[in-house]
């Protein structure tokens, strides 16, 4: 029965890459009729227009085995409804420039979705507040409700490189997948395979020099996905850690709260572009496209394996494991600035943002 299970889940997850893969294939060539183009400026390294449709391309992917194979109960049909939602505004968003009032309007009507009619909350935090402890109904959702959105913009705002989010995300949702197997949820197993499967299908075209990009409805779905599902195992009537996804989702997390620090730091609004990313600054230490994006993934690996080892760790371990990494992190690249460090001489031409 475990073996049938298991070439289950490899089909489900070569079917939605191969879906994304002729999805993508065939949304390109109407990227740009439909204006969903990344079009060059002076910020940008690409001299042509880019199709910015992989988001949509990974949508379908995903939805369709989901439809397919799982009863939608609430919790099931809210996650459904919810991406729904992102994907849309985050589609109307690459073809229009929405306000971003409208686009944080948008990401809380999601999670709201989720918390509301899915019943997804974090009523927990582990050893971090006194034993048996649940946070009541109000705090919960609006800190719920934070999180949420909070990880859907980090995810969005880390898409910086070509293949940097996907491979990034794609990290967790093999983690995620994993201990959903071994708190045998397999809904939220099913969810994470063919997610899974659709960012293999979408980084065959988005590694460097990338064709496709995955626009704001690509990096705000699976931001959206990834922090949904990790709460879904985590919380509730469970052996793991309920603080885990802050180590699971922790470096686009920390890029994001970094970078906005430092502009309101320096007078800036907290949304503000620049070039201040931790990919940025591996650049600015003369690592090449490729290599900026490969240190990160040593990075995200390292938590994913720290997640693993950690599941049924005390949330004070957990916390202070990511904490010590984060010091580690921000102190390296401190170091460096002021110390001018260079490891190779190299001039951000391929950097995007």
């Amino acid at each position: 029965m475990q073996s049938s299970n298991n070439t289950i889940y490899f089909l489900l997850c070569l079917f939605s890459m191969l879906t994304t893969i002729v999805a993508v294939q065939l949304l390109k060539s109407i990227a740009q009729k439909v204006n969903a183009v990344d079009i060059p400026n002076p910020r940008k390294i690409h001299t042509y227009p880019i199709p910015k449709i992989g988001g949509i391309g990974m949508a379908l992917g995903i939805f369709i085995p989901f439809i397919a194979w799982l009863p939608l109960d609430n919790s099931l049909a809210s996650i459904l409804i919810g991406c729904a939602i992102v994907v849309t505004e985050g589609f109307i968003d690459d073809t229009r420039d929405l306000n971003y009032k409208i686009k944080f309007i948008s990401q809380i009507a999601a999670a709201l979705v989720i918390i509301l009619y899915g019943g997804i909350k974090i009523r927990s935090l582990g050893m971090l507040l006194p034993e048996g402890f649940i946070i009541p109904e109000i705090p919960s959702i609006l800190l719920t409700l934070f999180v949420i959105v909070g990880v859907t913009n980090a995810i969005n705002l880390s898409d910086g490189l070509d293949g940097l989010a996907g491979g990034i995300t794609l990290l967790s949702f093999i983690c995620i997948g994993y201990l959903a197997f071994r708190v045998e949820n397999q809904a939220v197993l099913i969810i994470s395979m063919s997610v899974s499967g659709a960012i293999f299908g979408f980084l065959r075209f988005n590694t460097f020099p990338a064709e496709v990009f995955m626009g704001d409805a690509g990096s705000q779905l699976l931001g959206f996905l990834a922090i949904t599902l990790s709460l879904a195992i985590t919380q509730g009537h469970t052996a793991l850690t309920p603080i885990l996804p802050l180590i699971i989702l922790g470096f686009p997390v920390l890029d994001t709260l970094t970078v906005m620090v430092e502009r309101v730091r320096n007078g800036r609004p907290p949304f503000a572009a620049d070039k201040n990313h931790f990919h940025h600054k591996l650049m600015k230490l003369g690592l090449y496209h490729s290599e900026a994006v490969f240190s990160i993934y040593v990075l995200q690996t390292f938590l994913i394996s720290a997640a693993l080892y950690l599941k049924y760790y005390s949330a004070i371990v957990v916390l202070l494991l990511y904490s010590a990494f984060s010091i580690v992190v921000l102190a390296g690249f401190n170091i460096a600035e002021k110390n001018n460090i260079i490891l190779k001489r190299y001039d951000l031409i391929d950097v995007r943002y």
